[in-house]
This record gives structure tokens, C-alpha cells and sequence, in this order.
């Protein structure tokens, strides 16, 4: 899919750089993941991959990102992806539902570095892998993470008070058209 050829496109010019250790993503169909592992594997690239379910246990999602990766590949390639990548819960109150904590990480990610993070889709797969990462600091210490946004920036649109309500007064302004 899209997700293996961009893989494979960033492998190419990457080239040059660091080798990535480590690939976070959020995790709600499964096709991010299989495209993922699948470019990945085609790339000759052996990052560890990390998927955060945003719904569904991840026990649900490896099944079917086998399926995905079997498809993808026209079958040529018999995928495990219990072996290919670690699927961490990350529903959390439930699909599509943030917490108080998941807004303000997701301001606070706002005003540190400008990436805009949803609630549904990326805000919870940073969120929960932060969560993991400070658990066991040392398995992360000095690696090169990628991070794959996901996108669902429209998602923000319905939560834009509760943004609002974690940035200092006047900070952010919005702009009204005719």
C-alpha cells in the first residue's frame, strides 16, 4: 500500500542517515501497520515496529495485519506479525473519547513543536508510546525514533475548547470569516 512505498521511498533517501531503530505509529484499521512491516521487509530494514491500537485489543489487530501484509505481498511473503511488531493498547477511555491528560499532551506537544496531534489517531499512539518509553527509559535511550503521524487533524475541530482550555489565555485566537 501507500504506507510500504513511502516507507521504502523515505529508506532511499534516508540512506545517508542514522539507520531508524524504532517506527511508532497509531493503530485503527491495521493497514498502516501492515504497509509498515511489509516496506519495511521489502527495504531490507529491520526497525522495531510499534503500534498503538487506538480501539480494539491489540490481540485483534495481529490476524489481521497477516492477512494485510499476505494480500499486500500477492502472497509471496508470509507475514508473522507477532514477530514483525509490538501492538500496545492505547484505546483508553475509548475510540475517539480523550482524557483531560491526552488534551494536554496533546497542547503541550502543540506549543513545544508545532506537530498539531488528534485525539483519536496520533495524539494516542504518542501519548500511550511516551507512556512505554518512560516505563523502561533504557530501551529507548539513544535511538532514532520515527514517529508516524497519521494525520486526523479535522478530528481537532470538535475539540477546540478543550484545546483552548490547556493554552494560556490569548495565546491562540481564532479566525472568523464572513
Amino acid at each position: 500500500g501507500a504506507a510500504a512505498e513511502e516507507a521504502a521511498a523515505a529508506a532511499e533517501e534516508a540512506a545517508t542517515f542514522d539507520p531508524i531503530d524504532h517506527i511508532v505509529f497509531a493503530v485503527g484499521s491495521g493497514g498502516t501497520a501492515a504497509g509498515l512491516a511489509l516496506g519495511s521487509h521489502l527495504a531490507g530494514l529491520r526497525p522495531q515496529l510499534h503500534g498503538v491500537a487506538v480501539h480494539h485489543s491489540p490481540e485483534h489487530f495481529y490476524d489481521l495485519i497477516d492477512a494485510e501484509v499476505s494480500e499486500l505481498s500477492g502472497g509471496s511473503f508470509e507475514a508473522c506479525a507477532r514477530e514483525m511488531l509490538a501492538i500496545y493498547p492505547g484505546a483508553g477511555a475509548g475510540y475517539g473519547v480523550a482524557t483531560p491528560e491526552l488534551m494536554a499532551f496533546c497542547a503541550e506537544t502543540a506549543r513545544q513543536s508545532g506537530v498539531l496531534l488528534d485525539h483519536t489517531y496520533s495524539g494516542k499512539a504518542l501519548y500511550y508510546f511516551a507512556q512505554a518509553a518512560r516505563a523502561q527509559p533504557e530501551r529507548f535511550r539513544g535511538k532514532h525514533i520515527l514517529f508516524w503521524h497519521t494525520g486526523g487533524a479535522l478530528a481537532l475541530f470538535a475539540k477546540t475548547d478543550e484545546l483552548l482550555s490547556h493554552l494560556p489565555p490569548g495565546q491562540v485566537r481564532r479566525l472568523k470569516l464572513p
